[in-house]
């Protein structure tokens, strides 16, 4: 089959498109599925992982990426029963560890536990479904962490990526009034980050009389939680996920954000953040809200499967409105 493969650490730039051995049939006793790949939606976090884990013989060949969308090829007995007829339309996902080391999903076949896997309508859009694993699980996670409920307010940053696309629907759904923070391309919709500099000076003149709950930040921006006091209730919080600073900035404002006290300088507001690996039942629970119609996951653009680099240039200008997909199947 063919895969995209890294060859050594390095950039997204230096992937290739190579002929791999395609997985084997899941055995009888197994709970594996075998899945032909449809879509593959790419994730911010590539980029760094490439970077950073070694080329060793554990990691080779070291394929990216950790969700999609296909159809079932073949499934082992204990898989579980909706997602074992060949045909039926799945999303899934690897694991974390299984991404890391390299055993990815850019790939024209993927077999995974049935446990990672979800079934979807037939009428659902394979390019946008594929997507809904990790966005999906990510909105759904700091929606549930910061207990955002009916009546409140939040402030979301990074509004029209594809998480905050995401985040600001099932707020909505939720019966939350929602501020959303953009690119001057949404105007219309969010506040511009671009024209209102610095951010926090403006949302401290405009909401400084009527703070937000919760700050949902899917971008990393520091300012907005350090000034933060000016336009958040004492008892709201700061949930962060983002890491647009660097990851070595991050984890250095992170440990301060979360321990450093106030007489030190220290921001008196909670400040959160957590890993985001896809789950099932997020995914199940998501499927079920885009199927209903009451939630969308956004296609920034679709790439071909040779086009695959062009993705990651798309991904690393940090302006995509929503998912970056990559069409594997060429029919």
């Amino acid at each position: 089959m063919r895969a995209w493969v890294r060859p050594h650490r390095g950039p997204a730039k230096n992937i290739q498109l190579s002929t791999i051995p395609t997985p084997a049939l899941p055995p009888s006793s197994s709970s594996d599925v075998l899945i032909r790949v449809s879509h593959v939606s790419l994730t911010f976090n590539t980029k760094l992982v490439m970077a950073l884990i070694p080329n060793t013989p554990l990691t080779r060949p070291w394929v990216p990426e950790i969700e999609f969308s296909g159809e079932i090829v073949a499934a082992g007995a204990n898989a579980p029963p909706e997602v074992r007829d060949p045909g039926t339309h799945v999303i899934g996902f690897e694991s974390v560890l299984n991404f890391a080391m390299g055993h990815g999903v850019l790939a024209e076949y993927v077999r995974v536990p049935g446990s990672h896997v979800v079934r979807v309508s037939d009428e659902i859009d394979m390019a946008s479904a594929s997507g809904i694993n990790t966005s999906g699980s990510t909105a759904l996670k700091m929606c549930r962490t910061a207990g955002v409920r009916e009546g409140h307010v939040v402030l979301v940053n990074g509004a029209s990526g594809s998480v905050g696309s995401v985040l600001v629907q099932l707020c909505k759904v939720r019966g939350v009034r929602v501020v959303g923070v953009a690119s001057g391309g949404n105007e219309e919709m969010f506040i511009d980050y671009r024209k209102n500099d610095p951010l926090p000076d403006y949302l401290a003149s405009h909401y400084g009389d009527k703070p937000f709950d919760f700050i949902l930040d899917c971008v990393g921006t520091q300012s907005l939680y350090a000034n933060s006091p000016a336009y958040l209730k004492p008892e709201g919080a700061v949930v962060n996920i983002g890491a647009l600073e660097g990851i070595y900035v991050t984890a250095f404002n992170i440990l301060a954000n979360k321990f450093l006290p106030t007489w030190l300088g220290g921001v008196p507001r909670r400040y959160i953040t957590f890993s985001t690996p896809p789950t099932r039942d997020a995914a199940i629970y998501m499927a079920h809200l885009a199927e209903k119609g009451r939630i969308r996951f956004p296609v920034d653009s679709a790439y071909d499967m040779e086009d695959a680099v062009a993705a990651y240039e798309r991904i690393a200008t940090q302006r995509a409105r929503g998912k970056v997909v990559i069409k594997v199947r060429s029919d």
